[in-house]
């Protein structure tokens, strides 16, 4: 058995979970991703679209304590 954590919301699409970005991807259902019987890893990417959108950098903010240093989340 194995755990992966991912998050799914249905008002951002971000990352993999932009269906015009990637038409054909797993789904989770429930609390499970179904096993796909097609080749490889069931993933399709829309390259004509990427190749149009601007870059965002973004990165997650750094949590600090009190005395500045940087701490975990």
């Amino acid at each position: 058995m194995a755990w992966l954590e991912t998050r799914t919301t249905q008002y951002e699409k971000l990352g993999f979970d932009n269906s015009e970005f990637f038409p054909v991807q797993p789904r989770l259902v429930g609390a499970t991703y179904p096993i796909s019987n097609t080749p490889g890893l069931g993933i399709e990417v829309n390259e004509d679209l990427i190749k149009v959108q601007s870059f965002k950098f973004w990165e997650a903010p750094h949590l600090k304590r009190r005395d500045g240093s940087v701490t975990n989340w």
